[in-house]
């Protein structure tokens, strides 16, 4: 079995959605593809060097260009399945209006095109959901130290001062070094928070769902065994 499985920006499902991509590639070979904003999420919640150790095969977008030349190897029939996970609501609502002007949006087009079966994991499908966010620092808890421990060991400088101490997520990897260095626990990594999705959201996701030719899955653990179910 050969999936092209694609990455888009969202943090909501991500780290689940991971754990089925390399459940899934014990079956067969993974093609992973990266939406631009998809790999700087995964950086930020720590999660992209591993990924690029355990797959060779790593499409960037930014790279693709405008054309997008790797849906061809869909025409060539390269690919049993695609899967969009996690799929943030901008890419459920290009695919909902057949819109693809994007790498991932053009995949799922050129896919329904050549009869390869999409199997989708929505973000934003549910009204009210839970989700953990990347590293956070409290303004409440930090003391705004003359010399802060956690700047001084960032290795990326992603942590400033700008009327108060800021992190800067797209250079932070979640190295987590600032969270054990802070002394007055203000720094913090994978905090649960309570999200109402927009209900224009939520229409979309059930618009993509009745698709002809995708699946849509409702969690992570229901979009592995629809991947696994049919070789």
């Amino acid at each position: 079995m050969k999936i092209l499985w694609c990455i888009t920006g969202a943090g909501q499902f991500l780290i689940e959605s991971l754990e089925a991509l390399n459940k899934s590639s014990e079956a067969g070979h993974v093609t992973v593809v990266f939406s631009d904003a998809g790999y700087v999420v995964c950086r930020m919640y720590g999660l992209l060097s591993d990924l690029e150790a355990k797959y060779p095969d790593i499409v960037l977008e930014e790279k693709q260009g405008a054309s997008s030349p790797l849906v061809g190897r869909l025409s060539r029939k390269e690919y049993d399945k695609v899967v969009v996970a996690p799929c943030t609501a901008n890419t459920t609502a290009k695919i909902a209006c057949g819109i693809a002007d994007s790498l991932v949006s053009n995949i799922v087009a050129q896919a329904g095109k050549c009869r390869v079966p999409v199997y989708v994991l929505p973000t934003d499908a549910v009204k009210k959901q839970k989700t953990r966010l990347p590293v956070t620092l409290d303004p409440d808890k930090c003391a705004n130290c003359e010399v802060c421990a956690a700047m001084r060991v960032c290795p990326n400088d992603a942590i400033y001062v700008s009327e108060g101490m800021h992190i800067d997520l797209v250079k932070c990897d979640a190295c987590l070094k600032c969270v054990s260095s802070c002394g007055g626990n203000a720094i913090g990594f994978g905090k649960e928070i309570s999200i109402v999705c927009r209900a224009i959201d939520v229409k979309n996701a059930e618009k993509m769902a009745a698709l002809p030719g995708i699946t849509a899955a409702g969690t992570p653990t229901q979009l592995y065994k629809m991947i696994t179910k049919t070789k």
